[in-house]
């Protein structure tokens, strides 16, 4: 390990079990309801292919990008921005808004909120990591595949400055600015 990287916390196996387990909870319950999914850009992506992959019935899917950081700080800002909200019809839709961590729970929150603008039948919230000990907002995930401790994270799709996305596991950022 090098580059900043520090210790592993999630191998790339316990990642692809969890995925595949999350699969079949999601077919489970909206395989005869339908389900149109919205990944929050651009820290979801590598775990919402993944996690469409593992679903055997069609789902429709949109994204949402959200600002939350200033700069390349790992500080995140007092207020969410939504920088390019959703364009398909999810009016009386099942919605499954699918996104990288949970940490403070603004983010998550506030794009809630915006879908909720959208009128869809239900919304329910999918998140690989959820931080428990950093949560300002009454926010819980509908489905979280792994809690973690308070450290800052890369890989599987989570950034520092926009780099670290495309390591296949999860790991700590030694020097994070």
């Amino acid at each position: 390990m090098n580059n900043g990287i520090g210790k592993v916390l999630i191998t790339e196996a316990e990642i692809k079990h969890k995925v595949s387990e999350l699969a079949q909870r999601l077919t489970a319950e909206y395989e005869h309801k339908g389900l149109t999914i919205i990944g929050v850009l651009n820290g979801s992506l590598i775990f919402l292919s993944d996690l469409i992959r593992h679903i055997p019935f069609p789902v429709k899917i949109d994204t949402v990008r959200a600002n939350t950081y200033i700069g390349t700080s790992t500080v995140s800002k007092a207020e969410t921005d939504i920088v390019n909200d959703i364009s398909l019809n999810i009016k009386d839709e099942h919605v499954l808004i699918v996104d990288d961590i949970l940490d403070t729970g603004k983010t998550l929150s506030r794009i809630v909120q915006v879908i909720k603008g959208h009128n869809p039948m239900s919304i329910q919230v999918c998140v690989l990591l959820s931080k428990e000990a950093r949560r300002e907002t009454e926010i819980v995930p509908d489905y979280c595949c792994f809690e973690i401790e308070n450290k800052f994270v890369v890989g599987y799709g989570l950034d520092f400055d926009n780099k670290y996305r495309n390591l296949p596991y999860i790991a700590v950022l030694e020097n994070n600015g």
